[in-house]
């Protein structure tokens, strides 16, 4: 049963008393005078039972720890202790002095409530209707988008550990289903799976010994699944669940040659699930140099105010501008804006498109299309898309192909249009061959220009960056949204992930975007105060 906070609360140990002891324009101070504008009892009612059970904890107040144990970045069981045994806890919570504090396994049950009634963005969504009740954020607003690494909280398995913790997973959920077919399920493996971390007894270090290790470990998986499919054991969710993530595994570590031998696959591969512990997260790049492994998050920001108004998580091998258009339907229709900015990742076709779909224009760098040997770029050329043709730095003109259907039995040539939708335009070679400007311009004897299906949007960003006032404006206010992200992953330690699963990651960087909107809220709130 929902119980309310009783702000009105005084009494001879009640820590309101020592108000003076904590600065007002301290985080503490925001909760303790502005708490009932920033989270309020009422959005988690549909999170609780009406009338039956015990009072619950105020649902603010937990939000309220919460958000204070990921500004501190302290655990639940440290968070607890805070409240406990901090004054500055203490008088932002309104709770007495004498209070003993809640049990650390209160904040666990308070995440799960969220998840599983999709709150997990009330508290955000209620900062950004707090801040457009300020003026911070206006409708229409221009917006700034950009991403950083979140590093997973699961280690990255080998293939035995891979395999085995998969395995143990789904033994799991059939232990939890029924206990005596997960008994039964046991006995027919060979191998125990009470510590899948530790490696199988064999002699690991010879060759052969270890593909049959190797081998057996695969047809063990392969027991566990034909096991579970034929006694129609599936029908659970979490056991479909880790079914499909074994099954996966299996593909992915394994194949089966005309002996029906399971060999690891041999060579570079891109190996999809690394953990089975998060088998969401990914290997990912945040540059050609550095690498990470886990989720991106991704965010946007209001161009005239240092406010978070987008957050969401992908998995770490994602582009960035895969989730341009994620980023604008989770906001209100009213504080869409019309214009986005961003970085290359933003500028490719795919992401324009997105966001044409919306009605939004992007200003945002194009990706040059320059090779690496300093031949000349297509940025170079003259596009006209209304005559289709494609003019070349001395003038020269070679007609764009045009898209047509495929004959039957007919020779593809390398001119015609991809199946992207893609074109060429290709110059002839008596163009090309007496043209001094052959060696940085066609090395090959003559010169090809790919036109993508969309080249319409990238050459109305060429004309819109070749705006020097468009270029004065992009360069200092991009750069914004990175001290943003900056405050959530160095002040607030929202590098890593404390969660498993890309919701709770989803969670975890929510809350911590509201405590870098609270920032430029309580300013504005102190300066209303005044």
């Amino acid at each position: 049963m929902l119980a309310m906070a009783d702000w009105a609360q005084q009494g001879l140990f009640d820590s309101s008393w020592c108000g003076n002891v904590v600065p007002r324009d301290s985080f503490y101070g925001l909760l303790a005078e502005q708490g009932e504008r920033i989270v309020r009892d009422e959005d988690f009612a549909d999170c609780y039972a009406e009338g039956r059970g015990r009072p619950s904890i105020p649902p603010s107040t937990l939000a309220k720890i919460l958000l204070l144990a990921y500004r501190c970045g302290l655990s639940d069981r440290q968070a607890m202790e805070a409240v406990r045994f901090d004054l500055r806890w203490k008088v932002a919570l309104g709770l007495p002095l004498d209070h003993e504090g809640f049990h650390a396994t209160s904040l666990v049950k308070f995440r799960a409530r969220l998840l599983l009634h999709g709150k997990e963005r009330v508290v955000f969504e209620r900062s950004l209707e707090l801040a457009s009740e300020l003026g911070l954020i206006s409708g229409q607003v221009e917006q700034i988008l950009d991403s950083t690494p979140m590093l997973g909280a699961a280690a990255v398995q080998d293939t035995v550990t891979l395999v085995r913790s998969a395995v143990r997973k789904l033994l799991d959920a059939v232990k939890a289903a029924d206990s005596r077919a997960a008994r039964e399920l046991r006995r027919a493996l060979r191998f125990d799976y009470a510590r899948p971390r530790l490696r199988p007894e064999g002699d690991w270090q010879d060759r052969a010994a270890r593909l049959e290790l190797l081998a057996e470990v695969a047809r063990d998986a392969a027991r566990v699944l034909r096991a579970v499919e034929a006694d129609e054991l599936l029908a659970g969710p979490a056991i479909a669940e880790a079914a499909t993530v074994l099954r996966e595994i299996i593909g992915q570590e394994f194949e089966v040659a005309d002996d029906d031998v399971p060999r690891v696959r041999a060579g570079r591969r891109a190996r999809q699930i690394v953990s089975a512990h998060d088998p969401e997260m990914r290997h990912g790049r945040q540059s050609s140099a550095r690498r990470f492994t886990g989720y991106k998050l991704h965010a946007a920001a209001a161009g005239e105010a240092p406010i978070l108004t987008a957050i969401a998580l992908s998995a770490g091998n994602e582009h960035d501008g895969q989730q341009a258009g994620a980023l604008i339907d989770q906001q209100l229709e009213q504080r869409r804006p019309r214009r986005v900015i961003g970085d290359t990742a933003y500028g490719n076709v795919e992401a324009r498109e997105q966001l044409e779909a919306r009605s939004i224009s992007v200003l945002a760098p194009v990706h040059s299309s320059s090779a690496k040997d300093g031949t000349i770029a297509k940025e170079e050329f003259v596009i006209d898309l209304a005559r289709e043709t494609v003019t070349c730095p001395r003038g020269k003109r070679a007609p764009i192909y045009k898209s047509r259907p495929p004959r039957p039995n007919a020779t593809p040539r390398p001119s015609r249009p991809k199946a992207s939708g893609d074109r060429v335009a290709r110059f002839a070679r008596t163009d090309c061959e007496p043209c001094p400007l052959r060696p940085r311009c066609a090395p090959g004897g003559r010169r090809e220009i790919r036109i993508s299906r969309r080249e319409d949007l990238r050459q109305a960003a060429l004309q819109a960056l070749s705006d020097p006032a468009e270029r004065d404006h992009l360069t200092p206010t991009r750069p914004r949204i990175e001290r943003l992200l900056g405050l959530v992953v160095y002040r607030y330690r929202g590098r890593k992930s404390r969660y498993l699963g890309k919701r709770k990651s989803t969670l975890q960087a929510l809350w911590t975007a509201v405590l870098v909107n609270l920032h430029p809220i309580g300013a504005a709130l102190e300066a209303q105060a005044a």
